[in-house]
């Protein structure tokens, strides 16, 4: 069945300038600064029709529950792949996923930056599974958790990198 996730933050620039952060060579390393994580940039493609592929990786935080600790590995990372499309009618969508090798989690959704009449709104949405019978269920409700909150700090990222 899995776990949906959505969550929306509204912005005073314009959708460009958004998209222009989140698929930048420097997003990683702005990440890593403001975040305190160790996010690293994998690789970044930018596509013919102006899009973007990109990819980064980064340590799982410290700290999850007990019942999910057996199931990571002793060095565990997830690579987040982001598949930005180009600009359709001032509007810039992307695909992402999430891969943690070695566990049964599936972690997908789509990213949307769209205008509004006072700058933008940019929307994660998502959907968790981890198909383990009795903790799948509590899995998927605390990695969705988890996913929300790194949008909400994600969200101040972009805001610190548009002001300093």
């Amino acid at each position: 069945m899995g776990k949906r996730f959505s969550r929306s933050t509204d912005g005073e620039v314009d959708v460009e300038t958004v998209y222009a952060v989140l698929s930048g060579p420097d997003w990683a390393a702005q990440r890593a600064v403001a975040l305190g994580d160790d996010s690293e940039l994998v690789s970044r493609v930018e596509t013919p029709d102006g899009g973007v592929s990109l990819v980064i990786t980064r340590a799982v935080p410290a700290g999850g529950p007990g019942f999910l600790q057996k199931f990571l590995p002793s060095d565990p990372r997830v690579t987040t792949t982001d598949i930005w499309g180009p600009s359709v009618d001032g509007v810039r969508r992307a695909t992402w996923s999430v891969v943690l090798a070695g566990t049964p989690a599936s972690v997908r959704g789509t990213i949307t930056i769209e205008p509004t009449p006072t700058g933008n709104r940019h929307t994660i949405d998502g959907e968790v599974r981890v198909p383990v019978p009795l903790i799948g269920g509590k899995a998927e409700s605390f990695i969705a958790d988890q996913l929300v909150r790194l949008a909400d700090a994600e969200a101040g990222v972009v805001r610190q990198v548009l002001n300093p």
